[in-house]
């Protein structure tokens, strides 16, 4: 039995989440606070709202596109660029550099962008890399 036509789940934030849509969200409620926060992410905000009401979050694997939000220091990122989350910004992310241990790949841009900015891109399975 179908539960779901979308991966879009409600969840209630651990705070404050107003205006924090395209940032990435752990199954508590709580915003992604490291690159390499364990457990890994469930998925991105669609509608953040207050502790009162429920986040809208496109899970991880959600099927459409979305924004999500580019760190303070993204990189160049570019369409089809790998994206990781960033332990400076909060639930952001930014270009996957394709060194370092370690990084969580949480999403593919579907356009470029620069700091603080939502862009286009698809939700990838979160993957830890070395």
């Amino acid at each position: 039995m179908r539960a779901r036509h979308e991966a879009i789940f409600a969840i209630t934030p651990t705070v404050d989440h107003t205006g924090l849509e395209g940032s990435f969200i752990l199954a508590t409620g709580a915003i992604v606070t490291s690159a390499t926060t364990a457990p890994l992410s469930i998925g991105c905000i669609l509608e953040g709202f207050t502790t009162k009401q429920k986040d809208s979050v496109a899970l991880n694997s959600f099927g459409g596109t979305l924004k999500v939000k580019l760190s303070a220091t993204p990189g160049a990122v570019v369409f089809g660029s790998y994206l990781v989350l960033d332990g400076a910004t909060l639930g952001a992310v930014k270009l996957d550099p394709g060194t370092g241990t370690p990084r969580i790949q949480v999403a593919r841009a579907l356009e470029a962008g620069a700091a603080n900015e939502l862009i286009e891109a698809y939700l990838v399975e979160p993957q830890i890399l070395a």
